[in-house]
């Protein structure tokens, strides 16, 4: 009896690492994208406007959950809130096609059609 118990626990504990390491992982992945170093490697280390945009994103994102979470649920101030998270994104964006189009130059055919099929994907 106490050995079929034994066997269970074990069987037990066995399962739930494994369950808790694939979620991890997983979350890991999800955070960090499947593309995103080999993107970052090809665009090459951020400059301080990216750096800069990246803290206003951050910001913008943080104001965004703050009117969420505001009691009681003011509309227009989340609306607001969504509108700066909104241009700042697309800021974002701006800068960073900028510096694709920097970098693109530097890469080889190679290196820009997996950065395409990557990050670009589609029919072609």
């Amino acid at each position: 009896m106490i050995k079929r118990l034994s066997w269970a626990l074990a069987l037990s504990i066995g399962l739930n690492l494994f369950l808790v390491g694939f979620g991890v992982a997983r979350s890991w992945r999800a955070h960090n994208g499947p593309h995103r170093p080999a993107l970052m490697h090809m665009l090459g280390p951020p400059t301080p406007a990216l750096r800069a945009q990246h803290e206003e994103l951050m910001a913008a994102r943080k104001r965004v959950g703050e009117a969420l979470e505001h009691e009681p649920y003011d509309r227009a101030r989340a609306e607001h809130a969504l509108e700066a998270l909104r241009a700042s994104a697309a800021r974002g964006q701006e800068l960073l096609h900028q510096r694709l189009l920097e970098r693109a130059g530097q890469l080889s055919p190679a290196q820009r059609r997996k950065l395409a099929d990557q990050r670009f994907p589609g029919d072609r």
